[in-house]
């Protein structure tokens, strides 16, 4: 799966070719990723990283998530994808990380509003979640530009370095996309 964003902006499936450059991108950005996503500090080698793309490759063919790279201007900037698929609930999640470079450009909200088109043309799934740490300013923002519904505070909802951490609960319905569309 490829999709182009815009002239600057580019996604497409994760592959065994972006594992160098993803995980470069992940130690350089490891203290700023590290305050809020628990994966990090497992990240410790290029295998790490390949071995999560092989299981991301794995799951787009089972069709039960969907990982792709972020490139802005030819770089890999990020990751977004489909965390897990569930067709029996019609539901999935939007996760989504950027280098802290990569930042303050727009890049996220288009990335994740492409994802969101995606999801709701290429599935029959009828909602999507994304859930931000309470904390994560720059995060929140991005379902709030695009219309996602604040659903509340799931307290205590995850682990980031040994702590408990809350997230908003944002959701986006199938209906409710294609009349903010029109």
């Amino acid at each position: 799966m490829e999709i182009t964003v815009d002239r600057d902006i580019r996604i497409e499936s994760v592959k065994e070719i972006h594992a160098d450059e993803i995980f470069e991108l992940t130690e350089r950005n490891r203290e700023f990723l590290n305050k809020w996503l628990p994966w990090v500090k497992y990240t410790k080698s290029k295998k790490d990283t390949l071995i999560f793309i092989e299981e991301s490759m794995e799951r787009i063919k089972n069709k039960t998530s969907l990982q792709t790279t972020i490139f802005y201007k030819g770089k890999t900037a990020g990751l977004i994808g489909l965390v897990e698929i569930s067709y029996i609930r019609n539901v999935t999640e939007i996760g989504y990380w950027l280098g802290e470079e990569f930042t303050g450009k727009g890049i996220m909200t288009k990335a994740c509003e492409a994802i969101t088109d995606h999801t709701f043309i290429n599935t029959g799934l009828n909602r999507i979640n994304i859930l931000c740490d309470i904390k994560n300013e720059k995060s929140r923002m991005i379902p709030e530009r695009l219309g996602y519904f604040n659903q509340g505070i799931l307290e205590r909802d995850g682990v980031v370095n040994g702590e408990f951490v809350s997230h908003y609960h944002f959701v986006m319905w199938r209906d409710k996309w294609k009349k903010r569309k029109v």
